[in-house]
């Protein structure tokens, strides 16, 4: 029964984790960083309704319950075989992208947003230095989101083959 049920909770949480982020990554962040301070006032409006703790409860659960499968399937005949190799693959595209969302991704809206915070606090226009920050902050998050998704792409579509693997 154990099976089953961890699938459910490795699909589910990877379609909430996987689709999140490739909209955010592809659509949603690229226009929201070039709409200027508007961008602001939308992912606040983001952050209000919990989309990045949402995201990051789902990765975390991908990853408890994909390493639990892997732990339920793992044999060394199993791995060299090419569903062992598809999914292994999709499983490491999968912890690179949660190690690029925990690592890069996270810390860098944090201070993205914090500045923007500071900004706003002050009732003032961004200072020169604040804009520059701003702008690298903003490119950073655009390359890192985008790379995010293709990860999540990647991980995604290897897994959806893995049937198709096993029967080669």
């Amino acid at each position: 029964m154990e099976y089953p049920v961890v699938i459910f909770l490795h699909v589910l949480s990877g379609v909430i984790w996987a689709g999140g982020a490739i909209a955010a990554g592809f659509f949603f962040l690229p226009a929201v960083l070039e709409s200027g301070a508007a961008g602001g006032v939308v992912m606040a409006g983001v952050t209000k309704r919990k989309f990045p703790i949402a995201i990051t409860a789902a990765a975390g659960m991908v990853v408890l319950t994909g390493v639990r499968l892997y732990m339920i399937r793992f044999t060394s005949t199993w791995l060299g075989s090419p569903e062992g190799i598809v999914l292994t693959l999709g499983g490491l595209l999968g912890l690179a992208a949660f190690i690029i969302g925990i690592f890069f991704q996270k810390p860098t809206v944090e201070r993205l947003s914090a500045l923007g915070a500071k900004v706003a606090a002050s009732g003032a226009p961004p200072s020169p230095a604040q804009m520059a920050e701003m702008t690298i902050l903003r490119e950073r998050l655009k390359k890192v989101g985008r790379l995010t998704a293709w990860h999540l792409l990647g991980a995604a579509a290897l897994m959806a083959s893995h049937r198709l693997a096993a029967l080669l």
